[in-house]
């Protein structure tokens, strides 16, 4: 896991979407997709709940932005 990865799970988790969230870091939706799976896997647990095209935290979510929530400060 890096800081890009974190940036990336930050971006998503505040978009509420995978194509939000890529419009806004000017990457391409597969390749943005592709790195959270990357980081879910690095972690060992699902970060989100996909629903269609929207995505939600899972409680390893809600648990990951809140320590960089905190960080952020």
């Amino acid at each position: 896991m890096n800081l890009k990865h974190l940036f990336y799970f930050w971006k998503v988790a505040r978009h509420g979407g995978v194509l939000r969230a890529s419009e806004a870091i000017h990457i391409s939706p597969q390749t943005l997709s592709g790195q959270i799976k990357l980081l879910e896997d690095r972690v060992g647990t699902a970060l989100f709940k996909r629903n269609g095209r929207t995505l939600e935290l899972t409680e390893a979510g809600v648990n990951q932005r809140a320590i960089l929530t905190t960080c952020q400060r």
